[in-house]
């Protein structure tokens, strides 16, 4: 018997936290994958094409990909100038069409972002209202609109998968879940404000099997929330790490009103927006996941210890 033919997928972004995790979702499937970024992952059994998106795409694949991930994101908040935020999140966006119009790719899922809600006490689900409040999510947020576009023009053939995942950790991710293990290795961790101030958040490589799920729903349009389907507080998620780590529990201290003051610092500014970010609850519930039955593999406690076994939440930051 005949072995199938390989599935070509383009992943724009794929050197990144999230895009290693996709390709090694990927590679249990009989997948030909490339990987388009800024620096090459050197990762196996992939094909690497130097690519920066905010430019024309000009790179080559053999033949139509089956389906184009767009991963490529200027994310960081704090951390980039405002036209930094919309140079890749939205030209990328208009690039990344323009490349699947010219290879007659029918397939596209783009990973967006709950940061399109703006933060807020209520939970938010697939319907509610975005509202962003700072350039990267109003940046995401047209970018969903562009691709919105590309695939209302030929509706019944193109398939449009948005990915709005919360914050994401794992082995990689080198963001706020590791910052925060970081701290707590030093024992420089507090929580900052209210104990039970809900943060969504969702292990990788649950979310990376829920792409894979939602690519395979049979609707052309689909839009989902990815994260814990339980809520987990600052409190649960810092006493959870903390106890996997082996580190002394951190100490609730309301940093409330240093805030306004950390803003006004140049030096200091960046931290006082960490915090301010911490304060602020985001609710994010993954209806349409639980709706039509997803399975998630992991909850925070199974996954923060798999991370911590694995790299001890990358404590080192950059390898």
């Amino acid at each position: 018997m005949e072995k199938p033919e390989p599935i070509i997928a383009v992943i724009f972004g794929g050197a990144g936290f999230i895009g290693k995790h996709l390709v090694s979702e990927l590679q249990q499937a009989n997948y030909n994958l490339h990987i388009a970024d800024l620096i090459d992952p050197a990762l196996p059994n992939t094909t690497f094409h130097s690519c920066d998106v905010r430019k024309p795409i000009q790179i080559c694949v053999p033949n139509t990909p089956s389906v184009i991930f767009d991963l490529s994101a200027v994310h960081r908040t704090p951390g980039h100038d405002l036209d930094e935020y919309y140079d890749t999140n939205v030209v990328g966006a208009i690039n990344i069409i323009q490349w699947a119009e010219l290879m007659k790719c029918s397939r596209i899922l783009f990973t967006s972002s709950i940061a399109v809600y703006g933060p807020g006490s209520e939970v938010k689900d697939e319907n509610s209202l975005p509202e962003p409040i700072h350039a990267y999510g109003k940046s995401k947020l047209i970018a969903e609109e562009i691709f919105r576009v590309w695939q209302q023009k030929d509706y019944s053939s193109r398939k449009l998968v948005i990915s709005r995942p919360a914050v994401i950790f794992g082995e990689g991710e080198r963001g706020n879940f590791s910052r925060m293990g970081r701290a707590m290795s030093k024992n420089r961790f507090v929580i900052p404000g209210n104990k039970d101030v809900v943060k969504s958040s969702g292990y990788v490589k649950d979310l990376v099997r829920s792409m894979i799920f939602a690519l395979g729903y049979y609707e052309n349009f689909v839009l989902y929330n990815f994260a814990f389907p339980e809520e987990y507080s600052i409190k649960r998620i810092s006493h959870s790490m903390a106890a996997i780590g082996g580190f002394k529990t951190p100490k609730n201290v309301n940093l409330k009103y240093l805030v306004p003051l950390l803003l006004k610092s140049k030096a200091l500014n960046q931290v006082g927006q960490r915090i301010e970010k911490l304060l602020l609850p985001t609710r994010i519930a993954p209806r349409f996941l639980q709706e039509k039955g997803f399975k998630w593999n992991y909850d925070l406690e199974n996954s923060l210890d798999e991370w911590f076994r694995q790299t001890q939440f990358d404590q080192k930051g950059d390898r």
